[in-house]
C-alpha cells in the first residue's frame, strides 16, 4: 500500500477502517481494499493519530487533516524534529515531542495555536508523548531514561520517574481507564506503572521480561487492559498477560 516503511498504522471509526502513514512522505486511510491518499503531506513521517488526523514529522512540523478530502486544515512549525504527537481523547489539545531543547509542545487543535511549551523538559530527545484518558495529564518518555507525567491545568510536572529503565524509553501508553501506565525500553524490558495511587513507590513497577531479545519498541494496553501487546526490532509481537 505504500512505497517505502509504514513508520505507524491505527484503526479508527469503531475500528472500520486503518489508516497509515510511511516514509513515502503519505498517509492512507483504507476501507477493507481501497484507500484515501494525503498526498505529499510531510517531508518525512513519524507517526500519526487520529483526529480529523494528526500527523508529524522530521520536517519539523505538526499538521492536522481533514479525513474525509485529504486536504491541510493547518500546520504549526517547531524549531527541532518533531520525534511523536498525540491528541488529546476530548480533541482539544495536541502534543509533540522535540528533539530541540528537549521539549514538549501543546498545541490548540483548533486554533492551531501554541498554548505550552516546556522546554529542557527532558535531558536528552523526547521519544515519546501521549495524553491520559482524563486529558489532564501529558506522560513524556526520553532518551534520558526517565518518565515524566506533566499537568496540563497547573502547568508542571507532576510525577518524574528517573532511572525507568537502563536504556533509552522507546513508547509509553495508559490503559484507558488511565490507572496503568506502560514504558517500553532499548533495555528489552515493558515496565507497567501504578500512576493513579502511585504503588511504584513502594513495590516499584510489574516488569514483562525475557519475550523479546531486542530492544523493545512499541507497547499498547488492549481496551480491558488486561493484555499488553508489544514489538521489538528482533522482529517479534509478544502478547502479555
Amino acid at each position: 500500500g505504500h512505497t517505502d516503511i509504514v513508520s505507524s498504522c491505527h484503526f479508527c471509526f469503531e475500528d472500520t477502517k486503518i489508516l497509515s502513514c510511511s516514509y513515502d512522505k503519505t498517509v492512507k486511510l483504507w476501507v477493507c481494499h481501497e484507500s484515501v491518499t494525503i498526498q505529499q503531506s510531510h517531508h518525512n513521517f513519524t507517526k500519526c493519530f487520529i483526529f480529523r488526523v494528526i500527523t508529524s514529522s522530521y520536517d519539523k512540523t505538526v499538521k492536522a487533516w481533514d479525513m474525509e478530502t485529504g486536504k491541510m486544515l493547518w500546520t504549526v512549525e517547531q524549531e527541532g524534529l518533531v520525534t511523536s504527537c498525540n491528541i488529546s481523547c476530548d480533541g482539544k489539545y495536541v502534543v509533540s515531542g522535540l528533539d530541540m531543547e528537549n521539549a514538549i509542545c501543546v498545541i490548540d487543535a483548533v486554533n492551531a495555536i501554541t498554548v505550552a511549551y516546556v522546554q529542557d523538559h527532558h535531558r536528552s530527545t523526547v521519544t515519546r508523548c501521549c495524553f491520559d484518558p482524563d486529558n489532564e495529564r501529558v506522560c513524556s518518555v526520553s532518551c534520558d531514561k526517565t518518565i515524566k507525567l506533566w499537568d496540563i491545568i497547573a502547568q508542571s510536572t507532576t510525577i518524574t520517574i528517573d532511572e525507568a529503565h537502563n536504556n533509552v524509553i522507546s513508547d509509553c501508553c495508559f490503559s484507558i481507564d488511565g490507572h496503568y501506565l506502560c514504558t517500553a525500553s532499548w533495555d528489552k524490558i515493558l515496565k507497567i506503572w501504578d500512576v493513579k495511587i502511585g504503588e511504584f513507590r513502594c513495590h516499584g513497577p510489574i516488569c514483562l521480561n525475557q519475550g523479546h531479545k531486542g530492544s523493545v519498541s512499541s507497547c499498547i494496553f488492549s481496551k480491558d487492559a488486561s493484555l499488553v501487546v508489544s514489538g521489538a526490532y528482533d522482529k517479534t509481537i509478544a502478547l502479555w498477560d
